[in-house]
């Protein structure tokens, strides 16, 4: 079985995979669902204890803020 943190780790990962190709998409139907993963992702985190934002695309926003 996963520890927490390692799973979070890998959530954290997964959700930064799907950012770029939210973005990136050029298919309504296949950014709906890679939201829909992000979504689900951000869910977990939730139900992890983590600290989240209240949307998942804010998550995204703030991280492109202090990267840039």
């Amino acid at each position: 079985m996963m520890k927490t943190e390692n799973l979070v780790a890998r959530i954290r990962q997964a959700r930064e995979l799907i950012a770029p190709a939210i973005a990136g998409s050029d298919s309504p139907q296949i950014e709906t669902m890679l939201r829909n993963a992000d979504m689900e992702l951000h869910l977990a985190l939730w139900h992890l204890g983590e600290a989240t934002s209240l949307r998942p695309e804010f998550d995204h926003a703030e991280r492109g803020r202090s990267d840039g």
